[in-house]
């Protein structure tokens, strides 16, 4: 049985999901300023629509919520994550290594941060992160990433996978990658010295959040 997204108020908006509503929870408890479906688009050689979840202005990333990966359009999320026919290109875009990061795709917070210990010496030695995925663009390839937050703002690692190129083709051969945590749960780990409490604080405020339901006084 598919289980029905619930619409949520939160901060003045009606989210279609409480996952939305605990992503703009996270984003305010890290400091993180963020629109809530600004504006829809059309994008791909179709030109289909396309409504992104969040556009967070200071990161110059946008931002799609699922909480699976089967319910996913990847092609979707490809052809608005390229520059020709996507998504508007940010003023400052968020960049890695030459890369333009176009689109972060978040599932579920998981279970926050986590600390962990050493199965060999059964000490306490780091933490864990939920890591998110990444799409990001350079010299006509889109490429996969991984994601996460820290010290206020979102820190992307080096794009490693191919998906697709600024054509109308998309080629799935060159993935051979998990979508961060929409598939395991998919965590990094974080040195003891570089634990993040505000990062940790807000993933702990978001998935505790209580709403109204989204419906009540319309």
């Amino acid at each position: 049985m598919e289980i029905q997204p619930i619409e949520t108020r939160y901060a003045g908006h009606r989210f279609r999901s409480r996952l939305e509503a605990r992503w703009a929870v996270f984003f305010d408890r890290v400091g993180i300023a963020w629109e809530y479906e600004p504006e829809g688009y059309l994008v791909g050689p179709n030109r289909k629509p396309y409504l992104p979840d969040f556009w967070l202005p200071e990161q110059g990333v946008w931002v799609e919520v699922k909480g699976a990966e089967e319910l996913l359009d990847v092609e979707l999320v490809v052809h608005a994550a390229l520059p020709s026919g996507g998504l508007p290109r940010a003023p400052k875009p968020h960049t890695i290594s030459e890369y333009e990061v176009r689109l972060l795709i978040l599932g579920s917070l998981g279970r926050g941060v986590q600390r962990v210990r050493s199965q060999k010496t059964g000490q306490w030695n780091g933490f864990v992160q939920p890591v998110h995925s990444a799409l990001a663009f350079r010299k006509g390839d889109l490429v996969q990433s991984f994601a996460v937050f820290r010290d206020e703002t979102l820190r992307v690692a080096h794009p490693f996978a191919v998906i697709a190129d600024d054509s109308p083709e998309i080629n799935w051969a060159g993935q051979g990658c998990e979508w961060g945590n929409l598939v395991r749960g998919e965590t990094a780990f974080v040195d003891p010295d570089d634990y993040d409490v505000k990062v940790a604080n807000a993933y702990k405020a978001a998935i505790g959040a209580r709403f109204e339901h989204g419906r009540s006084g319309d």
